[in-house]
């Protein structure tokens, strides 16, 4: 039986290159018109992209570890998610030439943090991130491959050693990711939960990618209308999980540095929960966490293929907003000023994501019939 992944011919597979070239196009064309714009968009897309990326490979770890057997049939999907980690490196070239309009610590001088915020050594770090990434995930998959027990099977022990090994690597990296990209967009800023806050958020995400290719594989099977009791159970009590965690995470941080009232760390919240960034704020708070709250703790809605779609689906568009939140106020601290640049990252990303997943399926089901043929 073939599986969501197993289908690359799918319509929807050929149409997220061109969605991703003309976003490709529009995104380089704007580098011309506004750079400041075009590269905070960028920033925006590829953070909230590549955190999907990351959580996925630490989902694919932790139910490795674990032996979560409900994610066997799932895992070939995870495992071309986290195979765009080359892609997101690639990607992530296209900032290199705007570091210095991004990032002020880029041109600034005498920072006290300036041993760690130097152009050389983040440079250094970003490559060293990208390749404990993308060397665990190729791995993965390759063992995956090489195995021939088709995603049905569980994990090998090796690759379950090489999970359990990685996982403090991919959490450090990931930490040190969102500090290097995200927080030193305000040098004088810190936190030193922003990590778990980004993790949080990417890994809820995602959750949701995940979910909406457990709905893609039911919809070819008898009952396509509900999901395997304890598959529908595990993606939804974890969606609701995180999402409590996510929004723990979020009250912690905003109210550890509300009660220190220390100048340079509140500065950093006053654009982002005053005026128009406050209304972003609190959309992404009742988004990410009162909708899976009210959803998900009913049993019937874990098991719903729909409602776990719905709100699968919600979450993803939710977890971009958040990101937004995160980078657009450096450039504009008075209010939101939506662009067209921003569609047009999230559509290069989000397209030349998709297209890279369904190349991954086509190679593999040309070659060795693939990792998602169910044996």
């Amino acid at each position: 039986m073939t599986t969501v992944a197993a289908s690359p011919a799918h319509p929807r597979w050929r149409i997220a290159p061109v969605i991703g070239l003309v976003g490709l196009a529009l995104s380089g064309l704007g580098l011309l018109v506004d750079p400041r714009q075009a590269y905070a968009s960028w920033l925006a897309a590829l953070a909230a992209g590549l955190s999907v990326a990351l959580g996925t490979l630490l989902l694919i770890a932790i139910a490795g570890v674990s032996g979560a057997r409900w994610f066997d049939s799932l895992r070939g999907f995870a495992l071309d998610v986290a195979g765009t980690l080359p892609l997101f490196a690639l990607l992530f070239l296209v900032l290199l030439p705007g570091l210095g309009v991004l990032y002020p610590w880029v041109h600034a001088r005498n920072l006290p943090n300036a041993a760690w915020l130097n152009l050389p050594w983040f440079l250094v770090r970003a490559a060293l991130y990208f390749a404990i990434w993308i060397g665990v995930a190729l791995t993965l998959r390759s063992w995956a491959r090489a195995s021939g027990a088709g995603v049905a099977a569980p994990p090998t022990p090796r690759e379950r050693a090489l999970a359990a090994v990685a996982l403090p690597a991919l959490g450090l990296t990931l930490t040190f990711a969102a500090f290097d990209w995200l927080m030193s967009l305000d040098p004088r800023w810190s936190s030193t939960v922003f990590g778990v806050y980004w993790f949080a958020g990417g890994f809820l995400a995602a959750l949701a990618v995940v979910t909406l290719a457990a709905v893609r594989i039911g919809a070819e099977r008898p009952h396509a209308d509900r999901l395997p009791a304890a598959q529908g159970y595990a993606l939804g009590a974890l969606m609701l999980t995180f999402a409590v965690f996510w929004a723990y995470i979020a009250y912690s941080q905003y109210f550890i540095i509300w009660i220190a009232n220390v100048p340079a760390e509140v500065a950093w919240y006053i654009p982002r929960v005053h005026g128009g960034w406050g209304i972003v704020a609190l959309a992404v708070l009742v988004g990410q966490l009162a909708l899976p709250l009210l959803v998900l703790l009913l049993y019937a809605a874990k098991r719903s293929a729909r409602a776990m779609a719905v709100v699968a689906a919600w979450l993803l568009v939710v977890h971009y907003l958040d990101t937004y939140w995160l980078v657009l106020p450096a450039i504009h601290p008075d209010a939101p000023h939506p662009h067209w640049l921003d569609l047009s990252a999230v559509a290069a990303v989000g397209g030349c994501a998709v297209a890279w997943i369904g190349w991954l399926g086509r190679r593999d089901a040309r070659t060795t019939g693939g990792l998602h043929a169910e044996r």
